[in-house]
């Protein structure tokens, strides 16, 4: 009997295989194996790993801003010890000329009306965020407070 008939179907049958199986990946998030991780992931993460306060009432502002004491600047300032710290003390970092003349210390009530209506506070800021309701903004004010040592 020939082996020349055989090859084929041999060949088709490997190539599905291998196709096959690289559909198929590890995916914690899903179980042990997942089709697609991409599109049955139960999040959808910018970061390697969840920055602090994802999950908390500063969810939002960690997309611009480090919440963990010591690190880096990201698009905005470290929010580590803001409350009763100084308007614009972050060394190094670019602030608008508003927040950077703007003198004194970040109190609960400054941070309520700047994260209230940014540009209404302190006219010509560079913060873009858009106002938040009362609500939310005592819950980030709140959590703010306990970033000190």
């Amino acid at each position: 009997m020939s082996r020349i008939p055989m090859q084929p179907p041999l060949a088709i049958t490997i190539a599905l295989l291998v196709l096959g199986g690289s559909l198929w990946v590890i995916d914690p998030s899903d179980g042990l194996f997942s089709l697609f991780p991409g599109a049955s992931a139960k999040e959808n993460y910018q970061y390697a790993s969840k920055p602090m306060g994802w999950n908390g009432p500063a969810g939002q502002c960690v997309v611009c801003h480090n919440l963990e004491k010591g690190d880096a600047y990201r698009i905005g300032p470290n929010l580590w010890n803001i409350v009763g710290a100084p308007k614009a003390n972050a060394r190094g970092f670019g602030y608008s000329h508003a927040l950077a003349t703007a003198g004194g210390a970040w109190t609960e009530q400054d941070l309520d009306r700047y994260l209230a209506n940014p540009n209404q506070f302190l006219p010509g800021t560079s913060k873009t965020i858009s106002g938040l309701e009362p609500q939310e903004r005592t819950k980030i004010i709140a959590f703010l407070a306990t970033l000190k040592d």
